[in-house]
């Protein structure tokens, strides 16, 4: 089986300058809600692909279970996507 290996990945500054991240992950907040960001593929089937999570599918999120939390993801133009983290809760309030 083909091993995978860790993209690379840089913060930005406003002139351009490239700084190199030495991270497994990147985690972003949106208002209530963090999408993190993978630098590893989580398996060799998927190297190459980019891959968030939200929720309860972090690590350490698992009491978020049933109130989990869905990327919608939006198009943009021919390279855009716009995604959301929305909140929703599977919990029987009977």
């Amino acid at each position: 089986m083909k091993e995978t290996s860790k993209y690379r990945a840089f913060a930005v500054s406003k002139d351009g300058t490239r700084e190199l991240i030495d991270a497994e992950f990147i985690i972003i907040e949106l208002e209530e809600e963090e999408i993190e960001i993978s630098l590893e593929p989580l398996h060799p089937v998927f190297q190459g692909k980019l891959t968030l999570v939200t929720g309860s599918a972090m690590q350490s999120r698992e009491e978020e279970m049933l109130a989990g939390t869905r990327l919608v993801i939006e198009p943009g133009a021919s390279n855009v996507l716009h995604i959301t983290p929305k909140k929703t809760d599977f919990r029987d309030n009977s």
